[in-house]
């Protein structure tokens, strides 16, 4: 048995050694990286701080160890020099643009794909997808969310390579990796195992993947997806558990497991399909997935008959519906941040490496050309989001200023009593940009997060940011105080955009004026 040593050596040296002494490898990752690059120029442009960046920017805390992802903390660490953690942005993005690039070469491997060009237009969903924009956003988390994903996709590769027990062994702590880093992007083993599975029934894959029984892809998948998930929850429960955070505690819980199980896997596994229909199920936005899924199912019939291709879609929809894994298991609905439907990225990139594959061996290139409109909307949602938070940045920072000075000018008029306290009612409406985008992609709404949204700790943490520094008083205190009103001018200011009162000597009370628009969406 290796140690623990030669094991990460090895899981370090081969990917380097293959891609330092093959130049083709060297081409095509050159072409994934540039094609990310340039799709996510607009985000990398636009996004400074995003959400909980704010906060580590400001104060230097880390703190992700606190919601179940101990190894986050420590990569983060190293890679920023210890504590305090600073702002780097966008350096961690561009890395995870790098990283992911290498594994979507990895993936065209897998299917004979020796085109930079197409191996680069198939990768791309893998970091650019809809869902991984709220990934890539983030200054700090980007990185370890990233890695977490491309160590599972690489365990899964690895499981479909080779039956030694040394790479299996490797796999498991990939697998064990990723879910130490970023627990939903674990899932993306569950998906590229499972294309790979479809794809060797298929007989797509290229000549040296086609080694393996289906029977053990999927025995050796299951084992080590489960041994992947207890091995993490033991760790967890043995040595982080007391560090953890409410909201970590209560994401965690399971279902109970009673007569109505069944019934709530089932809801749950439905939620993420529900969510894709949902935010592209308007036309024309949905013309470019009925195109490439006609286009594949009609080179299916083509390759095989229309039985397997039947038995082939529903395959892959059982892929997908199984795709949350552990996720399913949860009590609270876990659909409800963009970001951990991190999966789809490797179940895009399979159907489309499977659709060049089909297209190659049939010897109907124009075929190709169904995954261009695909793409080309991952582009343009891309750009449409990384403007339309640019816009809504503008719009709320100059509200948000607005604020800071009527603040100023409230603890001037009575200089004797320090301003100490506050509390936030009301969410920052759209800005006329954003208001726009949202009508063609409901997705961009949930990406982009209010600057101020009640009273949460993150309309704190951009008030500090603009330089008002004010501690957080619940709103269940306002009742102690007089009820504000613009009529005590003294003590208020009113405009069409807020109302700030001084419900006390050390307090003030900001409401925002209500958005007559349907209220934005938590991210």
């Amino acid at each position: 048995m290796f140690s623990l040593t030669k094991l990460v050596t090895y899981m370090i040296r081969q990917p380097c050694s293959y891609l330092v002494q093959d130049l083709q490898l060297q081409r095509h990752w050159k072409s994934v990286f540039a094609a990310g690059f340039f799709t996510l120029l607009p985000l990398l442009l636009a996004v400074d701080l995003y959400i909980d960046d704010i906060e580590r920017a400001m104060n230097g805390n880390r703190g992700w160890v606190k919601v179940g992802r101990p190894l986050a903390d420590v990569l983060v660490g190293w890679l920023n020099f210890g504590r305090p953690a600073t702002a780097v942005s966008p350096l961690y993005t561009l890395v995870a643009i790098a990283i992911l690039s290498l594994v979507g070469v990895a993936c065209a491997r897998a299917y004979g794909i020796r085109s930079p060009f197409w191996t680069a237009i198939a990768s791309l969903p893998l970091m650019a997808q809809p869902y991984a924009l709220q990934v890539m956003s983030y200054g700090f988390d980007a990185l370890f969310m990233a890695v977490a994903l491309a160590s599972a996709i690489t365990a899964a590769i690895l499981v479909h390579r080779s039956k030694s027990w040394r790479i299996i062994a490797v796999a498991l702590a990939l697998l064990l990796l990723s879910f130490n880093l970023y627990q939903p992007a674990a899932n993306g083993f569950l998906v590229l195992t499972g294309c790979l599975c479809v794809g060797s029934s298929i007989e797509v894959l290229d000549r040296d993947w086609q080694v393996l029984s289906l029977r053990w892809r999927l025995l050796i998948s299951a084992v080590i997806y489960a041994g992947g998930y207890g091995l993490y929850r033991l760790v967890v429960a043995l040595f982080f558990e007391q560090r953890l955070n409410g909201y970590a505690v209560g994401a965690a819980e399971l279902k109970q497991f009673d007569s109505a199980l069944a019934l709530k896997l089932f809801m749950s596994a439905c939620e993420p399909l529900q969510m894709l229909a949902k935010d592209f199920s308007s036309l024309p936005v949905l013309l470019p997935f009925v195109l490439f899924f006609v286009s594949y199912a009609a080179l299916l019939i083509q390759w095989r008959s229309l039985p397997v291709a039947v038995s082939t879609l529903a395959g892959l929809l059982m892929v997908l519906v199984l795709a949350p894994g552990g996720m399913l298991l949860l009590r609270e609905s876990f659909v409800r941040h963009p970001r951990v439907m991190l999966y789809f990225g490797p179940f895009v990139t399979s159907l489309m490496l499977q659709l060049l594959t089909l297209s190659d061996r049939l010897k109907r290139p124009i075929w190709r050309l169904a995954v261009l409109p695909l793409i080309w909307l991952i582009v343009v949602m891309s750009y449409a989001y990384g403007h339309s938070f640019a816009a809504q940045a503008r719009f709320e920072q100059g509200r948000i200023s607005r604020i800071v000075g009527a603040a100023s000018f409230l603890q001037a008029k009575h200089s004797d009593q320090t301003l100490r306290f506050l509390m936030v009612q009301g969410t920052m409406p759209r800005s006329p940009v954003l208001q726009n985008t949202v009508r063609k992609f409901p997705l961009i709404d949930r990406l982009i997060p209010p600057l101020l949204d009640g009273n949460q700790t993150f309309s704190f943490s951009q008030l500090q940011l603009h330089g008002l520094h004010l501690k957080k008083r619940n709103l269940d205190d306002a009742e102690n105080y007089f009820s504000p009103s613009c009529q005590f001018l003294s003590d208020s200011i009113c405009t069409s955009e807020f109302s700030l009162h001084k419900v006390a000597p050390d307090t003030l009370y900001l409401d925002l004026a209500p958005d007559p628009a349907p209220i934005r969406p938590s991210t």
